[in-house]
């Protein structure tokens, strides 16, 4: 053997030894292990580790066999390109696999040349991509629900004319809705990530929402406020607004989210509204105060009153002039309230002698009830006397209204601490439990009263003035035997 000869021989012995060691690597690290025919009409070899049948002989019809039916024209253009510029044969697919089932892989196959260059056989390996396949068709799936929900999402939210937006931590809007949006005069570019300043907020405004956002951030809990604000159209404008926090798996907040509502036309149609009934029970209150002035003056003209039937006439009249003009003083209360106009006028004054007061007056226009007020020391309170009179005879108003004829109403005083605690008991009928707690409400009434007169805004102007002196007000018992309401001042 020539020496020319000798070097082709360890040649072809050298890339013998190297296509070995290639074919025993790629068999090692793949899940399908194959080998194709020069034109890839037959699969001479196919190793599929129980993922693919096995194949020990060549196979002419290894398309419809492993290969999916969707996907034989795809595998076609592949073979082709990669024959035609000799090429890596690369493709993800679907396959038929050895349990029947559809899977995925990611196919490679390379050329293995003879001595002279020519493609001798295709040397192929496949991996087992189904899981991987499998998670991105659910991620997509996931994407496009994701993404239709946030299409449906904001439609709803460009849709309201409710203001709609969140803040990031740092008190700046990651999202506001077209409603917002055109309340400021920007576009999203122009607001989005910016904070309440930069986008037009006062700074006695910005820092109310800042200690507001800081509070659903510490709390966890929702905070709700009323504020005005400018319109870039409209003008200035009456919000109600809440803030809701926005909690990740972990349990922690976020980000805040905060909806508003224009409730301008509100306020407008409610100040219309008290303005109307204070008018209207101004107007009804000079001739009623007139009116029980006439009939008290009757009685007190013929002392004698010689006629039973003149006498209760009197005494009927004049108890429902005083019934009509608590009731119009509650009204024009509760338009003062509402807008804003109740006045609380405090000066110092003795408690003790002011029940006694109202002790009189109870047992004279009450006198079909027994009355026991307390003989307490004096205590000096700063208060409206003329408000907590307002409060103290509406209590003993509903005691008997409430109560049988003959039936005992009691009035209690307790100093404790730095409170004076008021109670009013009475053994009437009782109130039901689910009742209690909407009692103070605005124009509520219990379900059993529709016998008895009322609008329901006695308690709740009770209420306002109490909180209004520093004190609280609440029902302590209630049971068929009877009601205790109590409230406080502080001494």
């Amino acid at each position: 053997m020539n020496s020319a000869t000798e070097d082709k021989y360890v040649s072809k012995k050298a890339i013998a030894a190297n296509e070995e060691r290639f074919r025993a690597l790629i068999t090692a690290i793949s899940d399908i292990v194959y080998i194709m025919s020069a034109d890839w009409r037959e699969m001479k070899q196919l190793e599929g580790r129980d993922f693919l049948a096995d194949t020990n002989e060549p196979l002419a019809d290894w398309i419809a066999k492993y290969i999916h039916p969707l996907d034989h024209d795809q595998v076609k253009t592949a073979v082709e390109e990669a024959r035609r510029d000799n090429k890596i044969f690369q493709l993800e697919h679907r396959v038929l696999r050895a349990d029947g089932s559809i899977g995925w892989t990611l196919s490679r196959a390379v050329p293995i040349l003879d001595h002279k260059g020519n493609v001798r056989e295709w040397f192929g390996a496949a991996s087992d991509i189904t899981e991987t396949k499998r998670a991105e068709e659910a991620l997509k799936l996931a994407k496009k629900r994701t993404d239709q929900q946030k299409r449906v999402y904001e439609t709803i939210a460009n849709s309201t004319p409710d203001l709609m937006y969140v803040f990031d931590l740092q008190y700046n809007f990651i999202y506001a809705n077209e409603a917002l949006l055109s309340m400021w005069g920007k576009s999203w570019d122009d607001a989005i990530g910016k904070g309440l300043l930069q986008n037009g907020y006062e700074p006695w405004h910005a820092e109310m929402h800042e200690r507001e956002i800081d509070h659903v951030r510490t709390t966890k809990t929702a905070i709700r406020g009323e504020v005005s604000f400018p319109h870039a159209v409209l003008g200035k404008r009456v919000y109600d607004y809440i803030f809701t926090p926005i909690l990740n798996d972990k349990g922690e907040v976020e980000a805040v989210a905060g909806t508003t509502r224009d409730i301008t036309e509100i306020k407008q149609n409610e100040q219309r509204k008290n303005d109307f009934i204070g008018m209207v029970s101004h107007e009804l209150k000079t001739p009623l105060t007139s009116l029980t002035a006439y009939l008290q003056l009757m009685e007190k003209s013929n002392p004698a009153q010689e006629d039973p039937m003149t006498k209760k006439i009197l005494g009927q009249s004049i108890k429902q002039s005083r019934r009509m003009t608590n009731m119009i003083n509650g009204f024009l209360n509760l338009a003062r309230l509402e807008s804003g106009k109740m006045f609380i006028e405090k000066e110092p004054f003795d408690f003790a002698t002011f029940l006694q007061e109202i002790a009189e007056e109870t047992r004279m226009l009450y006198s079909q009830h027994r009355f026991v007020f307390p003989e307490s020391a004096p205590v000096n309170i700063n208060g409206d006397m003329g408000k907590l009179a307002q409060v103290i005879n509406n209590l003993i108003g509903n005691a008997v209204k409430y109560s049988n004829l003959g039936s005992q109403v009691r009035i209690s005083t307790i100093i404790e601490g730095d409170q004076l605690k008021i109670s009013v008991s009475d053994e009437g009928t009782g109130i039901p439990q689910e009742e209690i707690s909407k009692l103070f409400d605005r124009f509520y009434r219990g379900q059993n009263n529709n016998l008895i007169a009322g609008f329901g805004i006695g308690l709740y102007v009770c209420r306002e003035i109490i909180e209004r002196h520093g004190g609280k007000i609440w029902v302590e018992q209630s049971t068929d035997q009877g009601s205790t309401f109590c409230f406080t001042l502080p001494v």
